[in-house]
């Protein structure tokens, strides 16, 4: 774990000290939701995920910001298995394995640096025999050390395939993504597509052109490239970078030739995601520490209120039965922003499996149009493996679209609490059920019906009765006609015969192929549209808990505030000294609000902007 930064130290401190004081006052509630936001400065992970279709320099890229061999690079190595790079004091690597049980926890182990070719590429472990999860590799990197991990991601097979799909299903959990394409051409339509859809998922994403130094006409590339990305609606920072140039000017130390390898550049644009990262981090603790100050607040201040002005303890019990009104009637069940929250997901329910049927019905559209144009037992494998990658592509972005309406949702539903801390309250990710697509099996047993011996005797068949009718009808009529005439009659009409029998033959297949694959689509729509109904229900429940928690917080501050109020009001003997004591903590809990409105104020991008001051116990 790397030490936190001088805000961060800050931002510990204050929750430990808001802590503290919830549990001073018996607020088990805000104790736990303040150690649970100190998650968000002990697992200071800031995840990039570097990702592309296969070939395109993901490796060599992550090899060259980092100026160290740690991710396999070869002309025949590709990447099968995610390769995760973070900081450490000690190189080092740890490889994760499925476990032959799922519901096992998986089970690691040591290796070394120089063994990460036989475990993440597909030379060493082709189509990931070795049923690895992922391999963490450590090394000791000044661009590391501020928490930031980069992911390398497989590419094999294509951005619809099966197990990149898998991966970038965890991208909603990255601060940023890089989307690499090397130079030799423009981006494809499916390299569009699927940009389109990460940056759904995740908002920091950066289009970076490799391989700048092999294709002269990079810059026309790129420019190309920023035409298609703006006629598709995609607004992305584009960095060019030559991997190798980084490399060479890393050995010989040349500044010049490290700033055309476009590196400096990218390095830029990772600090700044860092820096991002540990802004939204500040904030999110500065809104929790503040919503918890402010409760605890509340009851010591309507306390003081009463027993130092007595007279206006009145108008304190008014404001606060008011304000615990608003409170109850967020809690009741005929509460609006809960109608909001099941509307919502049942809108999101709908329109989220309309957009998944119309895109496997496209799918098999393109299927039935490909099966028509060829014979479906000469490349079954090969079309069943575009099939599988198709529907896998369209699950992610069907995905995508469940994620974003959530996310809009959850916004929403924040706008009825009037509440600073509502929009830390944020939907669960959950992972795209990609694994529906490998698991579903595929009814091919056409392919291996032997078709030869059947039109093979169909064609004797006519060409035996053509030989016949021809032989009978020359005798009837008298004709001398030699008997290799009637030979060749005979073999013409079995030729078409054997034509007939054979695109017959061929129609057959084809429409067992297409009811096979009908029968996939639809059990694919079946078992994805219950793991995505099974999703969103995990999320709205999720939602609800989370802002009914909210509710109960503010009701016990309140409940807790009337009743001091009240209290006050019937004591008649004097309270001089409970009262110095609420002035003591009052003032505590407004030096600590002061301190979660600087985190607050810390996260927002300032330029020059002063340090917090020392945190003094």
């Amino acid at each position: 774990m790397q030490e936190p930064s001088g805000g961060g130290r800050i931002a510990l401190d204050t929750l430990d000290l808001a802590v503290k004081g919830a549990k001073a006052y018996g607020r088990e509630d805000l104790v736990q939701r303040l150690t649970d936001a100190r998650r968000l400065l002990s697992e200071p992970d800031i995840t990039v995920y570097v990702v592309g279709e296969f070939k395109q320099g993901k490796s060599s890229l992550i090899n060259a910001l980092l100026t160290a061999k740690i991710c396999p690079v070869d002309d025949d190595i590709a990447t099968a298995v995610p390769t995760v790079v973070r900081f450490a004091p000690e190189s080092g690597a740890l490889a994760t394995y499925e476990p032959a049980d799922p519901s096992s926890p998986p089970w690691t182990e040591q290796i070394s640096l120089e063994d990460l070719p036989s475990h993440v590429s597909e030379a060493g472990n082709p189509g990931n025999l070795r049923k690895l999860r992922s391999v963490t590799a450590s090394i000791s990197r000044q661009l590391l050390s501020g928490g930031l991990v980069l992911v390398d991601t497989p590419g094999v097979g294509g951005l619809g395939s099966l197990h990149n799909a898998v991966t970038v299903s965890s991208i909603p959990r990255a601060h940023a993504v890089l989307f690499l394409s090397d130079a030799s051409q423009e981006l494809t339509a499916a390299e569009l597509r699927f940009l389109r859809t990460v940056k759904e998922l995740c908002p920091s994403v950066f289009f970076v052109l490799t391989k700048t130094d092999l294709y002269p006409h990079w810059r026309r590339i790129l420019e190309l490239n920023t035409g298609h990305l703006d006629a598709c609606g995609i607004t992305i920072d584009t960095i060019a970078v030559s991997s190798e140039l980084r490399t060479v000017a890393a050995r010989s130390a040349d500044q010049e030739m490290n700033v055309e390898s476009g590196f400096p550049q990218l390095v830029k644009h990772l600090q700044g995601v860092v820096g991002d990262a540990e802004r939204s981090a500040l904030n999110a603790v500065g809104l929790h520490v503040g919503s918890a100050v402010g409760q605890l607040h509340a009851a010591l201040r309507s306390r003081r209120t009463s027993l130092a002005h007595p007279e206006q303890s009145a108008a304190l019990i008014a404001e606060l039965t008011r304000v615990n009104d608003r409170v109850d009637a967020l809690r009741s069940q005929s509460s609006r922003w809960q109608q909001l929250l099941f509307d919502g997901f049942a809108d999101i329910s709908s329109d989220v499996d309309y957009d998944l049927r119309a895109r496997s019905r496209g799918v098999l559209h393109e299927a039935e149009e490909a099966i028509e144009e060829g014979d479906p037992a000469k490349n079954w494998p090969e079309f069943e493996k575009w099939l599988r990658q198709r529907l896998a592509n369209e699950t992610l972005e069907n995905y995508a679209t469940f994620v974003k309406e959530a996310r809009i949702l959850a916004g929403r539903v924040a706008e009825n609490f009037e509440l600073a801390e509502s929009q830390a309250v944020l939907p669960r990710e959950v992972q795209a059920p990609v694994k529906v697509v490998e698991e579903i099996a595929i009814d091919s047993s056409f392919t291996g019906v032997k078709t030869r011996g059947t039109t093979g005797m169909a064609a004797f068949q006519k060409a035996y009765s053509g030989f016949l009718m021809f032989s009978m009808l020359t005798k009837m009529a008298a004709l001398a006609i030699p008997t290799p005439f009637g030979i060749a009659a005979g073999l013409l009409m079995g030729r078409s015969g054997f034509l007939d029998e054979r695109k017959r033959q061929l129609e057959k297949r084809r429409t067992l192929a297409k009811t096979a694959v009908r029968r996939f689509v639809d059990e694919f729509n079946l078992q994805l549209g219950k793991d995505s109904r099974d999703a969103m229900r995990t999320v709205q429940r999720e939602l609800r808990d989370a802002y009914s928690a909210r509710v109960e917080e503010l009701q016990r501050s309140l409940t807790e505030a009337l009743a001091a109020a009240k209290k006050a009001v019937v004591e008649d003997e004097s309270e001089t000294g409970e009262l110095k004591r609420l002035e003591a903590d009052i003032e505590a809990l407004e030096v600590l609000g002061r301190r979660a409105d600087e985190l607050t104020l810390r996260s927002a991008p300032k330029a020059n902007a002063a340090p917090l001051p020392a945190v003094t116990r």
